[in-house]
């Protein structure tokens, strides 16, 4: 799927995302590329016009599929013989002419089976719009009519496929677009100064400082192992405004008391690692950070351990001013930003 071409309209197009954090793209996708506009939002899923290059939607870190978009419909009772009807009829160009494709149906993020009359309309379809040649088995791209539980309809063509997965990952590792989307939750500024006190393999750290604004950034772990191996990557190394170290996070010694502006941090579940009571556990990582944190800064936590979390903060005076849901390797996770009580 290599064909591309500048686009000199505002061509549409639908790409899906990690559930949970639809607000956080909203505030995101617009300043990431411009002449970018979003037209309709949902969970995991959004639909927006673009003047740009279609190459530049991959640059998105956290898109999995994105759709050229050929319809959209809205509205309740949407089914898969309309929609292919009304896409039959209005003959509008692809993105990508040649090669080879399939036609899938999805509903509610299920590929679904339809009646072999809807399918063969489909296919004829694109055979009479473009050069493609049909392949129902490996094809270079697929044609996807999709419906949303939420009265969204869609006919696009997959122009790029990102499939995130944990096989190339360390244990416990966070992948790199969670990592991104929890940089963007928090809304950091220029003059701020961060701490990621539990690093781990460095996921939260790189993202910040490829993309982030701060003043100063302190990065550390207890596992010397893992703060060696962090300290090498090439967008932490040798920065003057980066602090690499190893450190307990119960103490955080280096840190002066409030001179942190925000923490944003994944700490362990205690599902990889043993850290015994996790109650326990949140209440001295608390202690800790309200020393080092300023009386109006914040702490972005990501966890599935969402109920201790939420309790243990509620006895250390600490309040939740916003989260999210989502899921992280296959759990249910919170992401919070909470502030010290004032």
């Amino acid at each position: 799927m290599s064909i591309r071409y500048d686009t000199n309209y505002m061509a549409e197009y639908v790409s899906s995302f990690i559930t949970g954090f639809q607000d956080v793209v909203a505030q995101d996708l617009p300043n990431r590329l411009k002449g970018l506009k979003i037209l309709n939002l949902f969970d995991g899923l959004v639909h927006y016009s673009y003047s740009g290059n279609s190459r530049d939607l991959e640059s998105v870190i956290y898109f999995n599929n994105t759709f050229f978009v050929l319809k959209t419909m809205k509205g309740k009772g949407l089914n898969f013989p309309s929609l292919a009807g009304v896409v039959a009829k209005e003959n509008k160009p692809y993105l990508i002419t040649k090669g080879s494709f399939r036609v899938r149906f999805n509903q509610e993020n299920q590929f679904v089976k339809v009646d072999k009359q809807i399918a063969r309309k489909a296919e004829d379809t694109v055979l009479r719009c473009t050069k493609l040649q049909l392949d129902r088995l490996s094809p270079s791209t697929e044609i996807w009519y999709a419906i949303r539980r939420e009265g969204f309809a869609y006919c696009g063509q997959l122009i790029s496929k990102r499939e995130f997965t944990e096989k190339n990952l360390n244990k416990g590792e966070l992948r790199p677009e969670i990592a991104y989307l929890i940089c963007c939750f928090a809304e950091l500024k220029n003059d701020g100064v961060v701490l990621e006190p539990f690093c781990g393999y460095g996921s939260i750290p790189v993202q910040l400082a490829k993309k982030f604004p701060f003043s100063r950034l302190y990065v550390s772990d207890i596992d010397s192992e893992k703060i060696k191996m962090v300290s090498e990557k090439k967008q932490l190394k040798d920065k003057e405004n980066i602090s690499v170290n190893c450190c307990d996070a119960f103490e955080l010694k280096e840190i002066a008391d409030k001179s942190v502006d925000t923490v944003i941090t994944d700490p362990p579940w205690g599902y990889y690692e043993d850290i015994g009571d996790i109650n326990d556990f949140y209440s001295k990582m608390f202690i800790s950070l309200k020393r080092v944190l300023k009386s109006d800064g914040k702490m972005i936590i990501l966890s599935a351990r969402k109920e201790e979390l939420e309790n243990t903060a509620s006895k250390m005076d600490l309040i939740i001013t916003k989260s999210l849901h989502t899921l992280v390797n296959g759990k249910k996770a919170g992401l919070y930003e909470l502030k010290i009580n004032t």
